[in-house]
């Protein structure tokens, strides 16, 4: 396995971005490891500096980023669509937890999968948006922060603007990351990337659907 050695383009630069937070008190993040799949494999790992996550009627929906919560994001977003405005570099990552394994009555093979993924990767003023899905294994809550140990997880490149060299799909994915409960934040944070993507591409691709409370991506 290959490893990235000097710059190389757009997707790897976010992905090799170390988390800017730095240690909280409440414990939120983690990292992911991402093996590139194609001709020339690339092993990358991502850290997350930030995590939160809400309860749904049917899933768990989690959001995290390497850039600290708090008016960051916000402040992100307008500078990315200030133009020439010299734009940061960014990972963040959505995961929709659909349904928690109980052993006896829930698959627990190889192939199954639990974890909705959407990974978004800004470097240099481009973007890439990747989708995927993945087993997961939840632990904690309660008052605590809930961890995912994720497994067997695979990406692929959805969208991204014209300038995004994608070097990763097809990708498999694993890791562990931790949230703390946080309905408003999570409420924040979906609003934001919404409107950043949105921005981004030029088009609505981030949306919600009518009949659900689960955000998708916009299939084309």
């Amino acid at each position: 396995m290959n490893r990235p050695t000097g710059p190389w383009c757009l997707a790897a630069c976010a992905f090799l971005a170390c988390a800017t937070a730095g240690c909280r008190s409440i414990p939120s993040g983690g990292e992911v490891d991402v093996q590139a799949l194609g001709a020339a494999p690339l092993e990358l790992r991502q850290e997350f500096a930030e995590g939160v996550f809400t309860r749904l009627p049917s899933e768990e929906s989690y959001w995290f980023s390497d850039i600290a919560l708090e008016g960051s994001l916000d402040r992100f977003v307008a500078e990315f669509a200030e133009a020439g405005a010299e734009r940061p570099s960014a990972a963040f990552l959505h995961a929709q937890l659909v349904w928690t394994p109980e052993p006896g009555k829930t698959p627990l093979d190889a192939d199954a999968t639990n974890l909705v993924l959407r990974l978004v990767i800004v470097s240099k003023g481009e973007v890439g948006i990747y989708g995927g899905a993945a087993f997961a294994t939840p632990s904690g809550g309660d008052g605590e922060p809930r961890s995912l140990a994720i497994e067997g997880g695979t990406l692929t490149l959805l969208e991204k603007t014209a300038g995004f060299h994608d070097l990763l799909s097809p990708a498999r994915l694993s890791g562990t990351l931790t949230a703390r409960l946080d309905d408003g934040a999570a409420s924040r944070w979906r609003r934001a990337l919404s409107q950043f993507a949105t921005n981004a591409l030029g088009r609505p691709t981030w949306v919600r659907l009518p009949d659900s409370s689960q955000d998708r991506l916009a299939s084309r």
